[in-house]
């Protein structure tokens, strides 16, 4: 989930500050590494280093990267891909074609490749592949595209066709043909990541996340629909529609991995998210708490609507500590648990002797809630746990976990809660019930696929359903059989 920025703007004296503050705006998505690139008509500058952005852009490489008087520049927020973040896979990359070229070309991606080892044979008689990062296949395919066609929206819409069904992706590109610089951005045809853009002050804008626009005093991005591109040139800026499909934007970006200042399919995040706990209350009805509390930080939204539509107090009562380490990606289940201790402290005073409703996101694994949330709650005295989750059960991973194996399916929270059973033909009373054992709390009410959609949309539901955004064909055999067993039963 990084974070990705492209702007366009000829005699923009801002146009490096710009891109900084719109890229710092994405840096809830990736906190491993940053980087930058400018263009300008006689070349692509790129630099880049691991940390926040803070850490790697400072004045001074603002101010260098302006006096070379670039008309655009590509950001980018770097999510920790692997355990350990490697500076060789950060972004922007840019392509290394073997042979003698006039066109050179540098991005940044969000989004995720299926089984890319074909790609990759295919390309390298042709391109030095030098990292491990899926950004650099893809940019690879998009400079060949444009060789052969030119900086134009059929060198996209080749880009698109290639990949459609085993990539996810929205990205920035910086080309320079030897004369003129030129800023690309294109997505899927599904538009499964996020990706919006504006014209701010006569600069074009493109983020994955609308808060990059309102820091630049934006307002109202239009979202891209699935393959879309835009062309920035000497000429003009124009934008268009490559492939029509239907559409599967990624329902969760909304319910966890957005800021909530951002909007997600023209509706703010936030609002989605009190809703939802608005939508949790329809359901459930009654609740034992005494007050509400969030599980911090995604679980803010939610737990604003379910306060208000029990009518009863809300107390920051969890503090997420300033020094937690990020768990999201640790995958020895032992270590995670260790980690996830260390994230959260409890408020006594709040706390002790209480009924507590805990408002969350998601359960995915269920281990920072057993090992980090719940133990501290419990540990300050509370006397029963109320889980209220804004999401559905989680029976599938994500596609972008399928590398690790069946591992990725049976370490769901829902999974390990059958142990040798099927979780598949349990209805949610029991699923409920049998999650609340395996977290280690009184009660776990998870919301309905149904309630999902009518406050979010239609959209990829990947974990609840498996309607992933990825063709069958590219799916892993363990994994079929799983979505079998799973239709043969719900």
């Amino acid at each position: 989930m990084d974070g990705i920025v492209g702007l366009y703007g000829p005699g923009d004296r801002s146009l490096v500050s710009k891109a900084f503050l719109a890229t710092g705006a994405c840096q809830h998505r990736g906190k491993a590494s940053t980087g930058i690139a400018v263009a300008n008509s006689k070349g692509i500058y790129v630099h880049k280093a691991l940390g926040r952005i803070a850490e790697v852009i400072d004045a001074d490489l603002i101010r260098t990267f302006q006096d070379l008087e670039p008309v655009a520049a590509i950001g980018n927020i770097g999510y920790t891909k692997r355990k350990m973040p490697e500076k060789l896979n950060a972004e922007p990359i840019k392509i290394r074609p073997r042979n003698a070229c006039t066109c050179e070309l540098v991005l940044t991606m969000d989004g995720y490749l299926i089984r890319e080892d074909d790609l990759i044979r295919e390309l390298e008689a042709d391109y030095a592949i030098t990292t491990d990062n899926k950004t650099e296949v893809v940019g690879a395919l998009l400079h060949r595209y444009i060789t052969e066609e030119g900086i134009c929206f059929e060198a996209g819409r080749k880009l698109v066709d290639r990949l459609h069904g085993r990539a996810t992706f929205a990205l920035t590109a910086l080309v320079h043909d030897g004369r003129e610089a030129y800023l690309i951005t294109l997505n899927d045809d599904r538009a499964f990541e996020p990706f919006c853009r504006a014209e701010i002050d006569g600069t074009f804008v493109a983020s994955s996340e609308s808060c990059s626009h309102r820091r630049l005093r934006g307002t109202d991005p239009v979202e891209y629909d699935g393959a879309e591109m835009t062309i920035c040139s000497p000429s003009g800026v124009e934008t268009r529609r490559l492939r029509e499909e239907e559409m599967m934007p990624d329902v969760f970006q909304g319910v966890y991995f957005g800021n909530v200042a951002s909007r997600y399919r023209g509706k703010e995040i936030f609002q989605i998210r009190r809703e939802l706990g608005l939508e949790l209350v329809r359901l459930y009805g009654a609740s034992k708490a005494d007050v509400i509390i969030p599980n911090p930080e995604s679980g803010w939204g939610v737990t604003v609507g379910i306060a208000e539509g029990l009518g009863k107090a809300l107390y920051p009562a969890l503090i997420k500590l300033p020094q937690a380490v990020r768990t999201f990606q640790e995958g020895a289940q032992q270590t995670r648990t260790q980690e996830v201790g260390l994230k959260f402290g409890g408020i006594d005073s709040l706390l002790r002797g209480r009924s507590i409703a805990m408002g969350d996101d998601s359960i995915v694994r269920g281990t920072v809630s057993e090992g980090g949330s719940v133990w501290v709650v419990y540990n300050a005295g509370a006397r029963h746990i109320e889980f209220w989750i804004s999401y559905g059960p989680m029976f599938f991973p994500s596609f972008k976990e399928w590398h690790r194996g069946t591992n990725c399916l049976r370490e769901l929270a829902v999974q390990r809660a059958f142990p040798g059973n099927n979780p598949y033909d349990k209805d949610l009373d029991e699923i409920n019930r049998a999650v609340a054992g395996l977290v280690g709390v009184d009660e776990v009410k998870y919301n309905t696929q149904e309630r999902i959609a009518r406050v979010a949309g239609d959209g990829s539901f990947q974990a609840l359903d498996a309607s992933y955004p990825i063709d069958e064909a590219f799916w892993p055999d363990w994994l079929k059989k799983e979505v079998e067993r799973f239709h043969r039963y719900r």
